[in-house]
């Protein structure tokens, strides 16, 4: 529901990636403070929304998904970040709900995850992704991202959040594919 609201923004001007970038300046600074102060306002949401995983930064996930919003709309042609957002909007919930609750197959990839998860989120964001780009163009962002969305990548041992590779992965795909194939 929030993708959706921030992509209707991003479509209609309403929220620029200026906009976005104060944006994640400030929810980053609303964590960091929330490491060592309960700050009311994002206690609240943090206690209700934060995946409780071990994670020591809160609410890292939607800092990452802010973060991949404003690198797709920086790095790929306007069509092609939209279609990265709306493939991370509807992908990564999609994947999460359809392999929690009726994946019976665990991903090769992760074991974390569940095959049927990734093929209904690949499914649904293809669609999506039609909106914006061509059949193959979708069809390939979202299977890009979902792969990647399988994928363990660590970085000095820290673990990259899918909300950040998803939208990468779907808009390099993409641009490759429109550059070097169509």
């Amino acid at each position: 529901m929030i993708g959706t609201a921030a992509l209707l923004m991003i479509i209609y001007q309403i929220v620029t990636p200026l906009i976005i970038f104060i944006l994640l300046v400030i929810f980053s600074l609303f964590s960091l403070f929330s490491l060592k102060y309960k700050l009311p306002l994002s206690n609240f949401f943090l206690s209700r929304f934060d995946v409780k995983n071990g994670n020591i930064l809160p609410g890292r996930g939607f800092l990452f998904s802010i973060l991949g919003t404003l690198l797709a709309l920086q790095l790929f042609e306007y069509d092609i970040a939209l279609a990265s957002i709306i493939i991370l909007t509807f992908a990564d919930p999609t994947s999460y709900l359809v392999g929690k609750y009726l994946g019976k197959t665990r991903h090769f990839l992760d074991k974390r995850k569940n095959i049927e998860g990734n093929i209904a989120g690949f499914i649904i964001s293809s669609v999506f992704a039609l909106f914006f780009v061509s059949p193959v163009l979708a069809i390939a962002g979202a299977l890009a991202a979902m792969l990647f969305e399988a994928l363990i990548i660590e970085i000095q041992k820290i673990e990259l959040d899918d909300n950040l590779i998803i939208p990468l992965a779907a808009g390099t795909t993409m641009f490759l594919i429109r550059t070097f194939i169509m």
